[in-house]
């Protein structure tokens, strides 16, 4: 992605729009990478105050070590598709990416993207960088290591708080009155190819929070007193995304992914691991021995 592209991107629109208007993906389209590969149980931990990284796979919501190792200091990003990897500075714009398989990461080659991206998320073959504070946008695609720019925008809406992809469906929600505010749109579209179309708009409901996707299925979690009540749903074709209540918790950090596997984490290395599949979620059981202080948690789909 070049730095004068993405410079040049016109107005965005007004924040009230859908994410993005534009043509409809035909569902066999929209599936036809997902049924022909193989969902990912790659999941890595990283520290950017050091650089301290570690690799795993997490499947079935059972976790195992794979490596660790040293990474650049500083991303405040990470995304991860099918096979790759993505990780990304905000402040300074210095990324990389590099294979993503097996629990092993390999880093294939460096980039140089524009600061400030407020979300980067990938999908099972591609990813979306988007800035919440003026709407632009970037798509492309991420396979095989290699990050390859499709796209980019000048049409979505801005204050998009929250973003998440399935194998072949992202997911946003926004409070377009500033934080305190309850989460006032919701919307849904296919990321495929290296490119995003805007397909549906959803109903709110009551339990809408910050968004996890695994390879077919949506998780919102949102703080409500001293506990998280949870909302799950499927997501698959960009399109059938409705929210069904699925219990609740008490609070955790962050929540990681992988294609059929959440990790919650507390920043002290608590952790507790679960499966989303189809729309359902199963507890699975604490994880012990996490170590405390990962920045970023972030597993393929």
């Amino acid at each position: 992605m070049r730095k004068s592209l993405v410079a040049a991107l016109a107005t965005a629109t007004s924040a009230t729009a859908a994410l993005l208007a534009g043509p409809v993906t035909p569902a066999s389209a929209a599936a036809a990478f997902c049924d022909r590969t193989t969902p990912s149980t790659s999941i890595l931990f990283y520290k950017a105050g050091t650089g301290e990284a570690a690799t795993g796979t997490l499947s079935g919501g059972h976790w195992r070590a794979r490596a660790t190792l040293r990474l650049p200091a500083g991303y405040t990003h990470a995304a991860a598709s099918r096979d790759s990897l993505l990780l990304y500075d905000k402040s300074t714009g210095a990324g990389e990416s590099g294979t993503f398989t097996g629990g092993t990461y390999t880093r294939t080659r460096h980039h140089a993207f524009a600061p400030g991206w407020t979300f980067v998320e990938a999908s099972g073959d591609s990813v979306l960088f988007y800035d919440g504070t003026n709407g632009h946008g970037s798509t492309g695609t991420l396979k095989n290591g290699a990050f390859r720019q499709v796209r980019a925008y000048d049409n979505f809406s801005p204050n998009w708080g929250t973003m998440a992809a399935s194998c072949d469906t992202l997911v946003s929600a926004a409070r377009h009155g500033g934080p305190e505010f309850p989460w006032s749109n919701l919307g849904a579209g296919t990321l495929t190819g290296g490119v995003y179309r805007h397909r549906s708009e959803i109903p709110r409901g009551d339990f809408l929070g910050e968004l996890t996707a695994t390879d077919d299925s949506v998780l919102s979690w949102a703080r409500v007193g001293r506990e998280l009540r949870f909302g799950v749903s499927e997501a698959t074709d960009g399109t059938g995304v409705s929210f069904r209540r699925a219990g609740t918790s008490g609070i955790w950090d962050k929540v990681g992914r992988t294609s059929d596997s959440l990790l919650f984490y507390k920043n002290d290395g608590t952790a507790w691991t679960s499966t989303l599949v189809g729309g359902a979620y199963t507890n699975v059981g604490p994880l012990p021995h996490v170590s405390s202080g990962w920045t970023l948690i972030e597993g393929g789909v």
